[in-house]
């Protein structure tokens, strides 16, 4: 009896492990792929918390015009269009960071503005006041991008090669990975992106939870691709580096302790070399907060970033 007792008991123990990881898979997954959505107003509050400016009118733009590019019959990307009246020529399409909005492209306008370029600045699926019940970090976000990219293109009249991507950690990941699916594209500007997924989850689980982490990160993985119908595997911008034919501009801070800049370093290694500048700046900034604390420098890499890889894009080229 007593032997029987002791395996029903190393059973149930068993049993009880087997759920306990099951949960804490489950509740992990649903960190990574169903995080808070924060709203417009939320995301602008945080960034004014911080000093930042929210007004379009802060930046030298005008009001923009509030749209929505349908994507299917569950996603609706909710935007930002501007229209350039210097007429350039040119577009630029930005994307934002993990649980940020569209407020976030206004900092980075001012090279394309001034250019004559129209942009367009949408949230992201599962973020801001666009649909999606979850965010995949570039896996379904690329696609979406290129539907944005088509409404761009119908609405301005440009064509593929006109308009360039640009986007910021999150952003800058979903950015790269479309390039790789959009060979004429002008040129991709990606600020603070993370290599892959499994890196930079593996990364910040250990940085917040400890260094048993890692153990959970396959049931959550598997939890998060099954709920949100992606395939971790092949969320990887460092992948889809070696399939970018445009000028490609990246930039990171050394002081990042969020996403190290070893993730851009590795992304920069699978660039064609020729058509790709990496920038690891020394400003003290942390994660994405470079263009945001100097401004003028960050916008002078990118304006030289323009002249010498795509001097024909915009009405202001060259000046």
């Amino acid at each position: 009896m007593k032997k029987r007792s002791y395996h029903r008991f190393f059973i149930a123990f068993d049993i009880a492990l087997v759920l306990l990881y099951i949960g804490a898979s489950w509740y992990f997954a649903d960190i990574l792929v169903a995080f808070p959505q924060r709203s417009l107003e939320q995301v602008a509050t945080s960034m004014q918390d911080r000093g930042y400016r929210t007004d379009p009118a802060d930046y030298g733009l005008p009001a923009p015009e509030v749209i929505t590019i349908p994507v299917n019959s569950e996603i609706q990307l909710a935007g930002w269009f501007f229209d350039n009246p210097a007429n350039g020529q040119c577009g630029l399409i930005f994307l934002h960071g993990h649980t940020g909005a569209r407020l976030h492209g206004l900092i980075y306008s001012e090279p394309f503005w001034q250019r004559g370029c129209d942009l367009l600045m949408f949230d992201a699926r599962h973020h801001g006041e666009s649909t999606g019940r979850y965010g995949t970090y570039g896996y379904h976000e690329k696609e979406d991008t290129r539907v944005a990219l088509r409404w761009f293109e119908n609405k301005t009249g440009l064509t593929t090669n006109q308009i360039g991507l640009a986007g910021v950690s999150y952003g800058a990941a979903t950015v790269l990975q479309a390039a790789a699916l959009e060979p004429n594209i002008a040129f991709v500007i990606a600020d603070s992106p993370y290599q892959d997924l499994r890196t930079i989850v593996r990364e910040q689980a250990i940085q917040r939870y400890g260094s048993m982490m890692p153990l959970l990160l396959p049931g959550a993985f598997f939890f998060a691709s099954l709920r949100a119908d992606f395939r971790v595997r092949e969320v990887s911008p460092m992948d889809a580096a070696a399939a970018i034919q445009a000028p490609v501009f990246l930039t990171h801070s050394w002081q990042d302790e969020y996403t190290l800049p070893a993730h851009s370093q590795a992304i920069y290694r699978q660039l064609d070399r020729g058509r790709a500048v990496l920038h690891l700046t020394d400003w003290g900034s942390p994660h994405a907060e470079s263009v945001y604390q100097h401004t003028v420098a960050f916008h002078t890499l990118i304006n030289e970033f323009l002249q010498s890889y795509v001097p024909a894009y915009g009405a202001a080229a060259g000046r």
